[in-house]
């Protein structure tokens, strides 16, 4: 029973009416301008997809010496130079009218059988920039054109013949906190020092005939905004007033009357110096984890950042599929994990774990479906998480001396004697 009335009318009834009314008045208005504003929608969805569609791409497979002594470092160069793409901003006639997009390129590792193979699928403009990128830091290197391994498989999956599991990587925080990257792995003894592409390359060295293990890091280039973000938080960490540094274009430290008075009177330098004390003295207020959050998130911020979608499928014949393979590859992206700063952790849309409520089954297929179509397609996560050349090139780089355990011959233990010289006691 409905207790409130509008002029002798129920309320919901009441602004129906109301609505019905403004209508009448506007329509003639209104409906032009949202099939406008629906038709400008459509055009630029149909212009962009024209102009991906469009897009020429080349998959290299880049071999490496066996025995190299290069560090992450070196990839670090060469994700600087797939920045190079960016346009620092589309004009407007280029994103409406061309329907042009930033450019991306997508870093692959493929482990089949025992086999690790490291591909750079890139739109063919840019494959002189990469090639010469690469060859500048290995010099010894193999680069080849390869036919596309994802055709390979049939188009649809999962099917009758093979199973799949999969999903994509995002970042817990903001896109200014980094994850934990090579230089915290690396030692000044080279005997010490850990290789973080060394997991994966042990768990593909286990994989049986048929087992495929996939990931794709999918990397385009992206501007500073992610950047200033970092910048705020930092002020906030420390206390600096942003208003107060903005007033003044030239960021002086200095009063409106002083810098009036500039022409005539040298302005006095103390407010700068005063500034300059008090943030070194805040920074030394701080406690040493909230040093460590500011100076990692500075060290990010410096660095030319990528949206990156990070995907990786376990593919396997349905009769013998087994998830025994899937632990090492998760396991992987976690020790890149910071419980300070920040951390890789899978996609809760993207998993294709099980799921509840209604019709399971149906939804966990399409959840493989989808993860499927998105890695052969190459679609970017909804997130579009932020990482800088640092952090791409500890995820992706090529095995250094010492840590090519596909290609080892593991070392058996065997038994045998004590010494003869060994001291014996004897029982009383």
């Amino acid at each position: 029973m409905i207790h409130f009335l509008f002029g002798g009318i129920p309320v919901v009834e009441g602004v129906v009416l109301a609505i019905l009314d403004v209508w009448k008045q506007v329509w003639w208005f209104a409906a032009p301008l949202m099939t406008a504003f629906i038709c400008w929608e459509f055009w630029v969805l149909y212009i962009r997809f024209k102009f991906i569609v469009n897009i020429k791409w080349k998959l290299l497979e880049i071999k490496v010496p066996k025995n190299i002594l290069k560090t992450p470092k070196a990839m670090e160069q060469i994700f600087a130079a797939a920045h190079a793409p960016y346009s620092y901003g589309l004009r407007w006639g280029e994103k409406y009218i061309e329907g042009k997009v930033e450019y991306w390129m997508s870093f692959e590792i493929v482990g089949s059988a025992g086999e690790s193979h490291f591909y750079l699928r890139l739109p063919a403009q840019y494959r002189n920039l990469m090639e010469s990128a690469i060859y500048a830091q290995y010099p010894n290197a193999e680069i080849k054109e390869v036919e596309d391994y994802v055709k390979q498989m049939p188009f649809v999956l999962p099917n009758k013949k093979f199973e799949i599991y999969g999903n994509e990587q995002i970042l817990k925080r903001d896109d200014h906190y980094p994850i934990r990257t090579y230089p915290m792995f690396e030692e000044s003894v080279e005997e010490r020092r850990v290789d973080t592409i060394a997991p994966l390359l042990e768990a593909v060295s286990r994989l049986k005939a048929e087992e495929q293990v996939w990931i794709q890091i999918m990397v385009r280039p992206t501007g500073d905004d992610w950047q200033k973000k970092g910048e705020e938080m930092m002020n906030k960490m420390m206390g600096v007033d942003e208003k107060r540094t903005k007033k003044s274009g030239l960021s002086l430290g200095l009063s409106f009357g002083e810098l009036l008075r500039a022409p005539f009177e040298h302005p006095s330098l103390e407010p700068i110096k005063e500034k300059k004390d008090e943030f070194k003295f805040k920074m030394l207020m701080l406690t040493p984890s909230q040093k460590e959050v500011a100076e990692s998130v500075e060290k990010k911020i410096a660095k030319l950042g990528f949206e990156t979608t990070i995907r990786f499928v376990y593919i396997d014949h349905r009769n013998a599929f087994s998830r025994d393979n899937v632990a090492a590859v998760t396991g992987f992206f976690r020790q890149f994990n910071t419980q300070n700063l920040n951390l890789l952790r899978p996609d809760k849309l993207t998993m294709t774990a099980a799921v509840h409520g209604l019709f399971i089954k149906t939804r966990l297929n399409w959840r493989k479906r989808l993860i499927w179509d998105h890695y052969r397609d190459m679609i970017f996560n909804h997130h579009k998480p932020i990482l800088n050349i640092e952090e791409l090139a500890t995820i992706y780089h090529f095995p250094i001396l010492g840590v090519e355990s596909t290609y080892l011959e593991k070392v058996e233990s065997r038994k045998g004697g004590p010494p003869a010289a060994l001291p014996m006691m004897d029982e009383e």
